[in-house]
């Protein structure tokens, strides 16, 4: 919970900056540039640009998000959740992969998890379905069917 906090407080801070009028157009940029980790392409640049001479600087966070969801669409890519018990071998991720793809058509982006307290095997969050098939809640789900 504490990282998601930072995390939007920091992408706050970043538009506050962004938003702020003292702050030059060039120096906007660099700053995007900066947290791209690597130099703008010319037609990203432009569109930067374009975006700040607009005065919508602080809505490039959401500007990216949109088109990243518009890009896994039109290319069939989904966001994907894997959290593990432990690191789980390459093999494995692409056999989750592949079940993806036989599943939903789709290519899968996945951001992985570890949690220890999952004991062992994994839950696989996709959209708005999840499958869990961790040790920890195969006994949770057991738990639950000796209350009844």
């Amino acid at each position: 919970m504490d990282f998601a906090h930072n995390y939007l407080l920091a992408i706050a801070q970043f538009n506050e900056v962004l938003a702020d009028p003292v702050v030059l157009k060039e120096e906007k940029v660099k700053l995007i540039e900066t947290a791209m980790g690597e130099p703008l392409h010319d037609t990203l640049k432009q569109f930067v640009t374009f975006v700040i001479d607009q005065k919508r600087e602080d809505k490039m966070f959401f500007i990216a998000m949109k088109y990243m969801e518009m890009y896994r669409t039109k290319h069939s890519i989904l966001h994907t959740h894997v959290t593990t018990a432990t690191e789980l071998p390459d093999t494995t991720y692409e056999k989750i992969k592949a079940f993806i793809k036989q599943t939903f058509d789709a290519d899968a982006e996945m951001d992985v998890r570890i949690d220890p307290t999952l004991i062992g095997g994994f839950i696989l969050d996709i959209e708005n379905s999840r499958l869990d098939a961790s040790v920890a809640g195969q006994l949770n789900a057991l738990k639950n069917k000796l209350k009844q």
